[in-house]
């Protein structure tokens, strides 16, 4: 309508691809903080998609922002994202063509983005997980930021990670300490409600939600659920073991768990969504768990909560330090169990005030972000983002790795010019899942250089893990034919018919074509294992 602003849109850039609570939190935490004046909140990825779960907000790939319509303002986090180091998550093999690509993308790729789009750029209280390494990313962190709007993180520790003294960082909670506003209490109770019920549980009177980490529970499951079985008996309240991170394998170890939880219990190792999460513990009489968004999620709502990690983790910290509540981090959980009566009672007048003075910090951080959303762009972070564009797609003086990355965030990461370096992104791939947008990774470089015997030989490795066997065999005898000379043929071809239960026709072909072979011992070893006295079925 006449004299009414014209809608705008925000880009937001973390990890809402993969099955993690605190992370899948931010998108609707940033719909919430930049109201009404928003007409479309864009997600990005580094691979792209949604978990499994309901609620969840949908993310594109980063490799596709420039398919998009410019927006007027991206942000950076929130989330623990801001590093460049190579990220071991199965979920993010072969995202990049490098490992330590995939979170760069998500802020100095952001960066560079805002920079091409014309967009302004702010950060959205982000954590550093540890100082940032490499040269290559600590020069174009100074070009990246130069060219932000607005920067904070979300703790002092990950200003001093940061390393960035030229350009000052605010520090603000993090951001999903407002989870309550965008989800209100009341409204989450028919979700909690319909997790008892669906396992076929009357919901208590009273619970406790509980998060496992396999990183903090000391290789002793049975001694942790010793503790959470003596604090449910403390509180007289039902244990609720919630997977908020199956990234992690939480769900597995939450399945574990139940072995040893005595009485009764309810297990969501397959949680219906974030909203079932938050509702589960925002009715809780507390929560106990190696999860920070977990603890956040309970504050956020008034619920005392207690953290199990160990202090070195610096994120625990840096969120309860300012509030007075650093007693809330405990290393173990029989020093958890130690403290209930002390730190799962009520929250104190003094507790809730601090949380309401770090809302407010969030809030005012909030009203920043929204005025951006319509800003004239600063002259002085306008002028920053062009230097860094040129710096990344002009100055051939500069690091590779910054040409690298542009041309990763066009998505050129999956199809180098170099088919050697195609094969080893494709291995790395290969350690994930062997989906069908893999199988398209492999046909396009196999029709590209079809004599390449390692692209060949992943594509067998493709048909096999997918369930082609015969398909995979075919190929492998084909490739044999084709290299006489080359032993990896025949090498996966003895591999593929032994697991394939054809055990005769394996050690026949070993015996022909590699018994005499200069391969590792080792290698020897593995083959005839398939068939040497006592080995073990393939």
């Amino acid at each position: 309508m006449p004299g009414q602003p014209a809608p705008r849109c925000a880009a937001l850039f973390g990890t809402f691809d993969v099955a993690n609570y605190g992370d899948l939190l931010f998108p609707h935490v940033a719909a919430h903080i930049l109201g009404n004046g928003l007409a479309e909140l864009r997600c990005y990825s580094p691979r792209g998609g949604a978990p499994a779960w309901a609620d969840c907000w949908p993310a594109r790939p980063v490799a596709t922002f420039n398919e998009d319509p410019a927006p007027d303002l991206c942000l950076i986090g929130g989330g623990n994202i801001i590093h460049a180091s190579p990220t071991p998550l199965p979920d993010y093999v072969g995202a990049f063509a490098r490992s330590d690509f995939t979170y760069a993308s998500l802020w100095l790729g952001a960066s560079i983005l805002a920079a091409q789009a014309g967009a302004r750029l702010a950060w959205n209280a982000p954590g550093v997980p540890f100082p940032v390494e490499g040269a290559w990313a600590r020069g174009l962190r100074d070009l990246a930021l130069a060219g932000a709007d607005h920067v904070t993180l979300r703790d002092e520790a990950s200003r001093v990670f940061l390393g960035a003294p030229a350009t000052p960082a605010d520090i603000v909670p993090d951001t999903a300490l407002t989870i309550s506003a965008v989800w209100p209490a009341g409204t989450l109770r028919a979700a909690a409600q319909d997790a008892f019920a669906a396992r076929g549980m009357a919901m208590p009177g009273r619970w406790i939600a509980v998060h496992l980490n396999d990183r903090y529970i000391g290789d002793d499951l049975a001694a942790a659920c010793t503790a959470i079985n003596s604090i449910a008996a403390k509180l007289q309240a039902v244990p609720v073991l919630l997977a908020i991170g199956p990234c992690h394998g939480d769900d597995e170890l939450a399945r574990a768990a139940m072995a040893f939880i005595e009485g009764p219990a309810l297990l969501v190792d397959r949680p219906q969504g974030l909203r079932q999460i938050a509702g589960l513990i925002a009715h809780a009489q507390a929560y106990v768990g190696s999860s920070l968004h977990g603890l956040i999620t309970a504050l956020s709502y008034g619920r005392p909560g207690i953290a199990v990690a160990r202090t070195r983790m610096v994120k625990f910290l840096g969120f309860l330090e300012p509030l007075g509540e650093a007693a809330r981090l405990q290393e173990g959980w029989a020093d958890a169990e130690a403290v209930t009566e002390t730190l799962l009672r009520p929250l104190p007048s003094a507790t809730l005030a601090q949380l309401q003075a770090a809302k407010t910090r969030i809030d005012a951080h909030a009203a920043v972000l929204r005025s951006l959303l319509t800003a004239t762009p600063s002259t002085t972070a306008a002028a920053g983002r062009a230097r860094l564009l040129q710096a990344v797609s002009v100055e051939r003086t500069a690091p590779a790795e910054w040409g690298m990355l542009f041309c990763a965030l066009a998505g050129a990461a999956s199809a180098p010019d170099d088919p050697d370096k195609q094969a080893e992104a494709l291995a790395i791939a290969m350690r994930g899942s062997a989906d069908e947008a893999l199988r398209d990774r492999v046909a396009k470089a196999r029709a590209r250089w079809p004599h390449h015997l390692r692209i060949a030989l992943l594509e067998t490795e493709w048909l096999e893990r997918a369930g082609q066997p015969e398909a995979a065999r075919m190929r492998l005898v084909a490739l044999h034919e084709q290299h006489p000379d080359n032993p990896w043929p025949a090498v996966r071809l003895v591999r593929l018919l032994a697991r394939s239960g054809q055990v005769d026709a394996a050690r026949d072909l070993y015996d022909q074509r590699l018994r005499d072979t200069a391969l590792s011992t080792t290698l020897h070893q593995e083959l005839t294992g398939f068939w040497s006295a006592g080995a073990d079925a393939p």
